[in-house]
């Protein structure tokens, strides 16, 4: 009885300590990280660059890509199966394959939303929903 009545008293404060620690997080790092950056850095990163500059000639950059852009609706397409064709990315030619990835379409539109919004400078944002139908009519 008295655990009940000592759990009755701690609860609001609880609260008041998630929302105090939610604070102090932003406070300390500026902003809570977009759920689809940790994805491109683990998955895309590596050969786009941290901030989507691409490898020069060899691989295209994400940051303000005309083909991205472009062709958003495809992104799901690339991620899961690669592209084996060239491309044109701002002007520039680019042959190297890009390789599919194991990501599910939670992952896909996390990373499709945080390239629009970071690299792409664009407000388009899809759902997992809409990943997973344009996934069934992928080539």
């Amino acid at each position: 009885m008295k655990l009940k009545r000592l759990l009755q008293l701690i609860a609001p404060f609880t609260l008041v300590i998630i929302i105090a620690v939610f604070v102090l997080n932003i406070i300390t790092h500026g902003s809570i990280q977009h759920p689809g950056k940790s994805s491109y850095q683990t998955n895309c990163a590596q050969c786009h660059g941290d901030n989507g500059e691409g490898i020069r000639v060899l691989i295209p950059p994400l940051f303000h890509s005309d083909f991205a852009k472009n062709n958003f609706d495809s992104i799901p397409c690339w991620l899961k199966n690669g592209i084996s064709h060239k491309i044109s990315v701002n002007g520039v030619e680019y042959e190297q394959p890009m390789y599919g990835l194991n990501m599910d379409e939670i992952q896909i539109a996390n990373v499709m939303n945080y390239l629009s919004k970071e690299l792409l400078d664009s407000n388009r944002e899809v759902n997992s929903i809409q990943v997973k139908e344009i996934l069934k009519n992928c080539k």
